[in-house]
């Protein structure tokens, strides 16, 4: 294994430059300083993970300064938290080799501290190296001490010396590893590192760079306990897929066979089992293996550049000429500005053909380094017991909550807010056009789902193919008040709420549903009607925002504030009182819920029938990492993640605004 010391002198200015120098040198292994790096440069994280290598980093607030420890990825190195030093800079990774420990530790001694006593510097490494030498592993203590470990005659070398001597330390670098001369970047271990380390081969590369240091690199024969570079995942060819075929293949089947589809729940299930089947055919699922951390924009031309500049780093070497130096830095420019020019224009291109807020903010969150809340799981367990587990807390949490607002109840809470409707009743659903229909998968986002049978964007390309099915389970549904039981269950992700909150507890989670894409197709159709209705007959809450037309969370916040004014106005105090209600959608009472949606806002026959059929035998399984649990059927509770579960949440709790309303001011917002 390679290792190397280097003083960056700003590795943000010159990220491309610095990156490409220790992957010529084969370096495995860089400790860093002055890297400028700081707590928001999470762009710069990410470029540097594009440029194949990892990083461990300590930033330095205001200008200059900053440590870390960049490594390749194949390697996992563990930070450990240090106590910050006052006259010096570190940081502190680990990383196992068999069964040993080898501690890596990157130092920054600024100049500044440097024409200060060097007293303060000495006590604050003593007890460092005091605290450091009692952890058990092999250590490697690297960095710009600004020291000149060259002029033994100096009296600060000799006190540092003489420190480093009592702890059985050893310095390593003997050549001159700065521009102006001088030996400040430095390399410690134990006297025996020669043996246990086999460190060996101690070299200062004297290459032109942007920093006045140089790359000091050095070997170790220590065996890193590597992590695979290759994921295995199951997946489809789907760019593969001949469109015209499948397409073929939708049209000579029973998709299009009117005669075989019966009724909606007959025929979703045809839907779902003949796409199936097509998709199979056409892409089957084939296991394959991948290299998550492939920069994929690294073309010929980045190739090439490389190369040059490589031949002109031998050359370099060999002449050791002025001509020779300067052709050197020529091409090392070039090959920057080639680097830095065919990243941004891959990510330009990326950008603009992503045809989903989903792709764009995935793109975005890559290029800024941000781990996505969804990815974060406990580590506690895995697969199907990690599914199972959150299954079963997700089930009791709600199951607490209900009895607890059961038992608070008493018999004296006999005050009925709600209204009895007046008004022209909602018996029957109007049958929706292949021009509407159109329009609703329009408009909805385009979300896919694990349950669905074909990828969604295939599903777009063949949807003229798919209309006289979609049309048929959408338009028998409405008319006979039955909602397909293949579309009930949702696929739940279990999503951290807070992200710096413990990961491994599982009250830190929210259970987020993934329906069926023709499931939220046939809600929408639903959806129009039923807000059509509430609307001719004025039923929404007065002071409701979400799910509304032009009542948004900017609505909200400004008819708030315009209260407050007001009552400020009038010389008054006022007092903000916010009501968050937990698991609130999991707790809505099916039998309750009819029972309001037919006296207070006044569905019955056909349309009450759906929405019977619509809230009976729900079920959700949690799905992780490709991992489910077992499937449970839900007795309470609106689907979230659904198009109809927030409006009939708002409908389930509109006395809330009445009993408010009685006392003052009230609004309130409804989200997902």
């Amino acid at each position: 294994m390679k290792m190397g010391v280097f003083n960056a002198r700003s590795i943000c200015n010159k990220t491309a430059g610095i990156l490409e120098l220790l992957s010529d040198e084969n370096i495995d292994i860089c400790m860093l300083s002055e890297t400028w790096l700081r707590k928001g440069d999470t762009s710069k994280i990410s470029e540097i993970k594009d440029l194949g290598y990892n990083t461990s980093h300590c930033s330095r607030p205001g200008r200059g300064g900053g440590v870390a420890i960049l490594f390749k990825k194949n390697l996992r190195l563990t930070k450990r938290n240090v106590k910050a030093c006052k006259s010096f800079e570190h940081i502190e990774c680990s990383m196992k080799s068999g069964n040993d420990i080898v501690r890596l530790i990157s130092i920054y001694r600024s100049p500044s501290a440097a024409l200060s006593n060097i007293t303060d510097f000495l006590s604050d490494f003593d007890r460092y190296l005091e605290e450091l030498l009692h952890l058990p592993g092999k250590i490697i203590i690297a960095g710009d001490f600004n020291i000149h470990m060259e002029n033994k005659e100096n009296s600060d070398t000799e006190k540092f010396t003489s420190l480093i001597e009592r702890y059985g330390l050893v310095q390593h670098v003997t050549c001159s590893t700065h521009v102006n001369g001088g030996i400040l970047d430095l390399v410690l271990t134990r006297s025996n590192a020669c043996d246990q380390l086999g460190l060996s081969n101690v070299a200062v590369l004297q290459t032109p760079t942007t920093s006045d240091h140089y790359l000091v690199s050095f070997t170790c024969t220590t065996a890193p306990v590597n992590k695979s570079t290759r994921v295995q995942k199951f997946g489809r060819k789907i760019k593969d897929i001949d469109i015209s075929c499948f397409k073929k293949d939708i049209l000579s089947s029973d998709l299009n066979d009117p005669d075989k589809f019966v009724d909606c729940e007959k025929a979703a299930k045809i839907y779902n089992q003949i796409l199936s089947e097509i998709l199979e055919s056409h892409a089957p699922l084939e296991k394959f293996s991948v290299n998550p951390d492939q920069s994929q924009w690294i073309n010929s031309e980045c190739q090439d550049a490389r190369r040059k500049r490589r031949k002109a780093e031998r050359d370099d070497r060999r002449l050791k000429s002025q001509e020779s130096k300067a052709a050197y830095r020529k091409q090392c420019k070039k090959a920057e500005e080639i680097l830095n020019r065919t990243r941004n224009d891959y990510y330009k291109n990326q950008l603009s053909v992503s045809d989903s807020k989903k792709d764009t903010y995935r793109i975005i969150n890559n290029l800024m380094d941000r781990q996505l809340s969804q990815n974060i799981v406990p580590n506690i367990k895995e697969g199907q017991e990690l599914c199972e587990e959150m299954k079963d807390f997700f089930v009791q949490k709600v199951e607490d909550i209900y009895r607890n607002i059961k038992e608070n109840v008493t018999g004296n809470d006999k005050s009925d807010f709600s209204q009895s409707f007046c008004g022209t009743p909602m018996s029957k659903f109007k049958p929706v056009s292949e021009e509407e229909l159109r329009r609703v998968i329009k408009e909805l986002n385009k979300k896919e789902c694990e349950e669905d049978p074909i990828p969604l964007k295939v599903f777009l390309q063949c949807l003229d193919e798919l209309m006289q099915i979609l049309l048929f389970i959408v338009n028998d549904s409405l008319i006979n008040g039955n909602f397909p039981s293949t579309l009930k269950n949702a696929l739940v992700r279990p999503a951290i709420k807070d992200e710096n909150g413990d990961a491994n507890s599982y009250k830190n989670y929210r259970p987020i549903s993934n329906l069926p894409f023709l499931s939220k197709i046939l809600e929408k159709c639903v959806y129009k009607q039923l807000d059509q209705h509430l609307n001719i007959n004025n039923l929404h809450a007065e002071h409701q925002s979400g799910y509304r037309k032009n009542h948004s969370c900017e609505t909200a916040t400004l008819t708030i504030y315009n209260d407050m004014l007001c009552i400020n106005d009038t010389k008054s105090k006022v007092v903000l009182l916010l009501l968050d209600l937990s698991a609130a959608f999991d707790t809505v009472n099916h039998n309750m819920l009819i029972k309001k949606l037919k006296n207070t806002y006044g569905l019955n026959n056909c349309v009450l029938d759906w929405f019977k059929s619509y809230l009976s035998d729900r079920s959700f399984t949690v799905s992780i990492n490709g991992a489910r649990s077992s499937t449970y059927y839900i007795r309470i509770g609106v689907p979230q993640g659904s198009i109809l579960g927030p409006i009939l949440f708002i409908l389930y709790t509109k006395e809330i605004s009445s009993i408010a309303k009685k006392h003052g001011f009230f609004h309130s917002y409804v989200r997902r």
